[in-house]
């Protein structure tokens, strides 16, 4: 779990380097598309829902694989309806880490297993 605690805590600091001082709520209500904010968030969620859902038995990739199809359905469907650009980088930002952890699981260095 140490390569994925790594990377949830860069995606934690893009997140916070991203949003400044407001809260993820401020930034959300604000009513302004803020897309810099939501790639981040989005990349900062898919990573954690990968620790909640590898916790019972450690398998992270299998918890990557199951994670990317679903982003990758709900960023599918989200831009087959034109939703905004905000829920666009959200899912985006989460896919690409996902992406992103699942190359570093097969890579020199990460699990080598998947």
């Amino acid at each position: 779990m140490e390569i994925l605690d790594r990377h949830i805590s860069e995606a934690e600091e893009t997140l916070s380097a991203a949003a400044g001082s407001a809260s993820l709520c401020t930034v959300s209500r604000s009513g302004t598309p803020m897309p810099g904010v939501k790639y981040p968030e989005g990349a900062w969620v898919a990573l954690r829902d990968v620790r909640r859902a590898a916790a019972p038995t450690g398998d992270i990739g299998a918890a990557v694989d199951a994670l990317r199809a679903q982003w990758a359905t709900d960023l599918a469907r989200r831009t087959k309806v034109g939703s905004g650009a905000d829920w666009i980088a959200y899912l985006t930002g989460g896919l690409d880490a996902l992406d992103e952890l699942a190359d570093r699981l097969v890579s020199p260095g990460g699990l080598t297993e998947r």
